[in-house]
């Protein structure tokens, strides 16, 4: 990049009529310096792409985590309602045999006497 500037203004030097060594120059420093700032914008553009790919995956790896959790939360939640089922199946079951025993028992002391 140092020798730029200097083989550019000897081939424009060369292949045009130069009234101005001076205007030359400079405008060969305005070329090289412009390309030079493009170069170190086109650095900072592709860093700063490479930290936001980098920075999106490590919020998919988050969300990723996060997802994970909440399934776990909601197995749990599952789990526990299925068990609070059986337990009331079992309470029903256990209520309508114990409410039978207590109609038969009726109907059969009514029976006896």
């Amino acid at each position: 990049m140092n020798n730029l500037p200097e083989i550019l203004e000897q081939e424009l030097e060369e292949a045009v009529e130069v009234k101005s060594k001076k205007s030359l120059h400079r405008y060969i420093v305005l070329l090289t310096d412009n390309i030079i700032q493009k170069n170190v914008y086109y650095q900072n553009t592709n860093e700063i792409k490479s930290e936001v790919r980098i920075l999106a995956e490590t919020m998919k790896e988050g969300f990723k985590a996060v997802d994970k959790r909440f399934e776990d939360l909601y197995r749990y939640m599952d789990n526990r309602f299925e068990d609070m089922n059986r337990r009331f199946n079992m309470m029903f079951t256990f209520m309508s045999v114990g409410f039978t025993i207590i109609v038969l028992l009726t109907v059969l002391f009514k029976f006896i006497q």
